[in-house]
């Protein structure tokens, strides 16, 4: 997506730097400087939004050692700082992404990838932490995955994977309702043929709200309530025509048990069981053109008083050379959520969520570009007073070197 911080920049940097990377050069750093508008950046309903003129700066620096051998590092970090005009509060929102990888080849049958992710922001785009809605503060979203795959015999082989994620929100209400940590294990056993790949498998998750408990008018909400353990069992295939065309597929059956629901009998299920959907696919139509989409169907996070959310998200990104100079992106994401438990008033309500996103770029030199972007946001909820429309506008200028 075109993220309103940090991500924002550094998406748009990215088309632009790749014409001048140099071979064999190891580190780019990138910069960009942005005008724009926000109608609405409480993402509150029509009536209370607050609009505001502002400035984003947004520095990066990535850096890749070894790549195409068989030990890559990565490394990356961007800074986004987003001055808001008429914002009666606090007029700076800062940012922070830092990423770090591994992809370690052993053998051509045993392969090491490991990689973590940290993001400081306020917007719910880049945290995903389970709100569509802004959040004040330095929240923190830390992530870290494992994965290890090794070739048995012939095409059969065997997938092993670890992940953690840690939720840190600033703000009490938002804390007390999703401050969490999330571990999960997962074993696949896989056979390739051709260009195809089959495989199926197992996964474990456990998650633990550590949150304060939180007290609503009329309801004392215990957010260990929602501690739970969840049981994952598909199948799926990976498919790769060549170099320009990959899909994949992982569908199954999603268990979760709330094993603390007694604490909030009523609000917190025993148990939810679910389908469970994850495809996607990438197509490289023409060189500097790409098209990335996908769809998936699970269980996640929420911030009302419930215990979680039934999600189905679509999302498709479209990168496009017009010319030499001239890159054009267009991003889009819908989401359906139906939410779990939180007795009457909670219980079945839906939220959609559509967040649409277009950039057009121009390559002023080799590692010079000007960018103009709009980015569209609504929430249409059917809780009272939480449904927006926010529309941001941005102009701006950007480097590479």
């Amino acid at each position: 997506m075109n993220n309103k911080i940090v991500t924002l920049g550094v998406a748009a940097l990215g088309v632009a730097a790749a014409q001048a990377a140099d071979a064999g050069k190891i580190w780019d750093v990138t910069a960009s400087l942005r005008g724009f508008y926000d109608d609405n950046y409480t993402t509150s309903p029509e009536a209370l939004a607050e609009e505001s003129w502002g400035i984003e700066v947004s520095p990066g620096i990535s850096l890749t050692i070894g790549e195409g051998t068989d030990m890559e590092l990565s490394a990356r970090y961007a800074f986004g700082m987003r001055y808001y005009e008429d914002r009666e509060s606090d007029n700076e929102d800062y940012g922070h992404e830092l990423g770090i990888g591994l992809d370690k080849m052993f053998s051509n049958s045993s392969r090491l990838q490991l990689s973590n992710g940290l993001v400081v922001a306020q917007e719910p785009e880049i945290l995903n932490g389970g709100t569509p809605l802004r959040t004040e503060g330095d929240n923190l979203r830390n992530t870290f995955s494992a994965q290890y795959r090794r070739v048995l015999s012939g095409s059969i082989g065997v997938e092993l994977g670890y992940g953690n994620s840690i939720y840190d929100f600033e703000e009490e209400f938002h804390s007390a309702l999703l401050d969490r940590s999330y571990n999960q294990v997962s074993l696949d056993v896989f056979y390739g043929a051709s260009q195809t790949e089959y495989f199926a498998g197992y996964q474990f998750s456990s998650t633990d709200f550590d949150g304060n408990t939180l007290e609503v008018p009329g309801l004392s909400f215990n957010p260990e309530a929602r501690n739970n353990h969840a049981h994952y069992g598909y199948v799926g295939a990976r498919h790769q025509l060549d170099k320009n065309f990959l899909a994949n597929l992982q569908a199954g059956v999603q268990n979760v048990d709330y094993y603390d629901y007694d604490l909030m009998p009523g609000f917190i299920p025993e148990d939810e069981t679910s389908p469970y959907v994850n495809a996607g696919m990438e197509w490289g139509y023409a060189e500097g053109s790409k098209l990335v989409a996908g769809v998936s169907l699970a269980r996640a996070a929420t911030d009302l008083q419930a215990a979680d959310q039934e999600t189905t998200s679509v999302y498709a990104q479209l990168l496009h050379k017009v010319s030499a100079r001239v890159h054009g992106t267009l991003t889009g994401r819908f989401q359906d959520a139906e939410i779990s438990g939180g007795g009457g008033k909670l219980d079945g309500k839906e939220e959609s969520l559509l967040l649409l996103g277009g950039s057009l770029t121009y390559a002023i030199a080799d590692n010079i570009w000007a960018e103009l972007a709009y980015n569209y946001d609504e929430l249409d909820s059917d809780i009272q007073d939480r449904s927006f429309e926010r529309n941001v506008v941005s102009v701006g200028i950007g480097t590479s070197f």
